[in-house]
């Protein structure tokens, strides 16, 4: 088969790839760049992202907030280069044509997530990532990436699961998490840590993979739409989490928790037997103001208007369900990996939230680090000579779906927000009973990582 050839091979499709992919462009060399993209991106889901807006707010008081919540495990670095770039990221949007909410004062029309000092979610109705995909659209293949290549310990190409091999100057992985190892997630079952499983592959470094973010609120019913995440942010404005009898999880007084912290309490409270008949815990809208939550939420308000036209009725039953994982490839502040000519962004990445994000961060750092990588990948290849592929004509097995049953199962029963040392060491004991899979290796990784936390 002839041998594919680009400057630069873009693994993702998503917003972080897709930024890649402007800022070479952007950086008018004439290099080619290849996207690849197996599904399964969660950018169409991004609601907005952060930015210090607020006339108080400002980019060392959004860094603080992010090394908080981080607990003493984000790269100040990369967490710097997340706080600092937000403006720009914000500015450049706007550029591009993406217009924001405002208020009728003219200031932006911010989201107050959990975990942040001021409101600093930007958005545009509750579709932002959806609108930056169509602004970033880029041609795109529809195959997976299953090996890298390397010549000399540098990267020079890959392999596609249909046998295409690619000649590559620079490769950015940017393909997603592994959240969907588990079995009760909230995005796509194809982010299973493929860009992960590559990059360690062909030698790059992993780092803080036990930190994974549980979504606070994801439905279990109605049933229709089970496995929803269901936004946080109207727990400012009136939403109320209930147990079984009634009670509030949340006293009126205290602040809202950080996304860790309230999905714990939830688990607790589920865990103390007092859970609704479907097994999770009411999430109560009916003191919301309608109005303005179909202001701010557009998408959201027609999609629950469909399940419950009255909103004074209007509540889900909800558990904890993996949502983000925070641990992922290790980059330096260029988003280079440990292997010359592989770069990394987007939720690929570790290190730069730490033990648990602030919400609105994952739609900032697609663009931020999606831009780094793009740039710094540009500059390595405008200067590179091409080098050529290895004799490497067979194809890696693919993990079989049996096992990434068998890894969800396991991953739900023993790696949660309450997860203790024992039942991650049952979880991992279990894992090393089957084959040695690089999905279930990346598993064990991960629980291994958060065992020696505990």
């Amino acid at each position: 088969m002839k041998t594919l050839e680009t400057d630069i091979l873009l693994v993702g499709a998503g917003l972080a790839g897709r930024t890649a992919a402007e800022e070479v462009r952007n950086a008018d060399s004439g290099l080619r760049v290849m996207l690849f993209d197996a599904g399964g991106a969660a950018s169409t889901e991004i609601m907005g992202f952060s930015a210090p807006v607020h006339p108080d707010d400002s980019p060392e008081l959004f860094l603080r907030d992010i090394l908080n919540a981080g607990g003493g495990r984000s790269d100040p670095r990369l967490a710097r280069l997340l706080a600092e770039r937000a403006l720009p990221e914000l500015h450049h949007l706007e550029a591009l044509g993406l217009r924001f909410d405002r208020t009728p004062e003219g200031a932006y029309d911010t989201v107050n997530a959990i975990g942040s000092s001021f409101p600093r979610v930007v958005h545009s109705g509750s579709s932002t990532g959806r609108q930056a995909m169509r602004l970033l659209s880029a041609e795109t293949e529809h195959e997976r990436i299953v090996r890298l290549f390397r010549k000399e310990g540098v990267l020079c190409g890959a392999c596609t699961s249909g046998g295409r091999r690619i000649s590559a100057k620079a490769v950015i992985l940017a393909g997603g998490g592994f959240a969907g190892l588990w079995k009760f997630h909230t995005w796509s079952r194809m982010l299973r840590g493929d860009s992960l499983i590559l990059a360690s592959e062909a030698g790059a470094e992993l780092t803080g993979l036990g930190c994974v973010q549980f979504e606070p609120a994801v439905t279990v019913h109605p049933e229709k739409i089970a496995g929803f995440p269901v936004i946080t942010t109207v727990l400012h404005e009136g939403a109320v989490l209930r147990n079984r009898f009634g009670r509030p999880l949340l006293s009126p007084e205290e602040p809202v928790p950080g996304k860790r912290e309230l999905a714990e309490r939830i688990l607790r409270e589920i865990r103390a037997g007092n859970a609704l008949p479907h097994g999770g815990i009411q999430y109560d809208f009916s003191s919301v103001d309608e109005a303005a939550f179909a202001r701010k939420y557009p998408d959201y308000s027609a999609k629950f208007h469909r399940i419950e036209p009255d909103f004074r009725h209007l509540a889900f039953e909800v558990k904890p369900g993996a949502h983000t994982t925070l641990g992922g490839i290790r980059i330096n502040e260029w988003c280079e990996t440990a292997v010359p000519g592989l770069f990394a962004s987007g939720e690929a990445v570790g290190g730069i939230h730490g033990l648990d994000r602030i919400g609105g961060n994952a739609g900032l750092e697609v663009f931020v680090f999606g831009r780094i990588a793009g740039r710094s990948a540009a500059e390595y290849a405008a200067k590179t000579k091409r080098l050529p592929l290895p004799d490497v004509s067979d194809l890696p097995e693919p993990t079989p779906e049996a096992i990434f049953r068998e890894i969800a199962s396991v991953l739900d029963a023993c790696f949660d927000p309450l997860s203790d040392a024992d039942m991650l060491r049952r979880g991992i004991a279990h894992l090393k009973t089957l084959p040695p899979f690089p999905h279930v290796r990346l598993a064990i990784a991960a629980m291994d990582d958060a065992l020696s936390h505990r």
